[in-house]
């Protein structure tokens, strides 16, 4: 408001210093066109004559003019506006006829206009002034609501989020510099939150998930004795601990980096295969039935190693807990489905950390894996048991 009423008031005052300035060379070229006249009668009849203007005179020298007009010419020679005591102006100009020096006055107090009609224009000078504050302060106050309201707003979301959500913040956000920090403030705090609960998460399952394994290997080695050979039971149980622990290590670590992010454009059943021919668990399962119904030609995003970890977790569930050696491996749509035959009822929450099966060795690990995996890439993953049959699904 103050900025637009110091505008306001100086475009005012340059209007009236350019009325000013127009009004006083319109009567400096009155009297320069009188005294061209007066000289060019000279030089034709050697005669002096009167201005033609009644308000315009002529006096023979500035001796001639009255003392105060005669000291401030003295002291300003180049100056043509002077006083002429009664409150109006003179604009002078010297004229040489001869040898002689002539004074032409032009009284112009009665022509000034700009002083007479300040008055009169000073009600729309203030009404003018008055239209100027309020149209700056209408628009300083929708600039600052345009302004200030997607800041609050920002601001509001960001003390209001909550570290287990995701912020989330409207379209709505005007498509400029102010749209475009909250899009930056909401995509860099989505992704702190995702770094800190995969470090979260990480950190509670490689505690708690190795501490099993790592169990197993401290008790085994606590009953070795240098001259006591290792019985197969307990080798059986060093080679499982130590396979578990490899196992957890690589899928928490793979899950942990951010690298995990990176997807690229895969065929499921090429990667379905090299799981399958890579799996040293399957290579000894002589007697096993794999029924494999794969489309070639379907695809899916995802980051590879990721994709491996699961598919290579489901095998080894269905290998260690299925109740006979046959698995089947089928897509139907876009839900690849993992079956194989389990005569013991499944807990309800299997993809809960820690949960198994009555009769499982394992640590409940597994399927929890394949969970969170599935939730990094949005699938959607479900169990079933129909006919001593257990269904793993994945919805791409």
């Amino acid at each position: 408001m103050v900025f637009s009423l110091l505008l306001a008031l100086c475009f005012m005052l340059l209007m009236l210093g350019y009325a000013w300035v127009v009004e006083d060379n319109v009567f400096n070229r009155l009297v320069t066109a009188e005294a061209e006249h007066i000289s060019r009668q000279y030089k034709q009849t050697g005669n002096v004559i009167a201005p033609s203007q009644p308000f315009m005179t002529l006096h023979a020298g500035w001796h001639a003019m009255p003392d105060e007009i005669h000291q401030l010419h003295r002291l300003e020679p180049e100056r043509v506006e002077f006083p002429n005591g009664s409150g109006g102006t003179l604009h002078l100009q010297t004229i040489a006829l001869g040898n002689t020096e002539w004074v032409l006055s032009a009284d112009v107090s009665g022509f000034e206009v700009t002083r007479d009609y300040l008055p009169k224009l000073l009600p729309y000078l203030a009404f003018a002034l008055v239209l100027v504050l309020t149209l700056a302060y209408l628009l300083s106050r929708y600039l600052a609501v345009k302004i200030t309201q997607p800041l609050q707003y920002i601001t509001n979301k960001v003390q209001q989020h909550k570290s287990e959500t995701v912020l989330q913040l409207k379209s709505e956000l005007p498509a400029n510099e102010i749209g475009y920090l909250g899009q930056t403030i909401q995509l860099y705090i989505n992704q702190l939150q995702t770094t800190l609960a995969r470090e979260t998460d990480f950190t509670r399952d490689i505690s708690h998930e190795l501490r099993t394994p790592a169990t197993v290997l401290k008790m085994v080695l606590n009953r070795l004795e240098p001259a006591v050979e290792l019985d197969k039971d307990s080798l059986v149980k060093l080679k499982h601990a130590a396979q578990q622990m490899e196992q957890t290590i690589h899928a928490l670590l793979a899950l942990a980096r951010e690298e995990s992010l990176q997807q690229q454009d895969l065929c499921l059943l090429e990667e379905i295969e090299c799981c399958l021919v890579n799996n040293p668990a399957l290579m000894r399962q002589h007697e096993l039935q794999l029924q494999l119904q794969i489309s070639a030609n379907y695809r899916i995003k995802a980051n590879k190693n990721l994709l491996h970890i699961l598919l290579n977790n489901i095998i080894n569930n269905a290998l260690t807990h299925g109740s006979a050696r046959q698995i089947k491996i089928s897509l139907t749509g876009d839900t690849l489905t993992i079956a194989n035959p389990m005569e013991d009822e499944c807990p309800d929450n299997l993809f809960v950390p820690g949960v198994k099966r009555y009769s499982s060795s394992g640590i409940g690990q597994g399927l929890h894996i394949v969970n969170r995996i599935c939730q990094r890439n949005q699938w959607q993953l479900t169990s079933r048991q129909h006919e001593n049959w257990f269904y793993l699904g994945i919805e791409f």
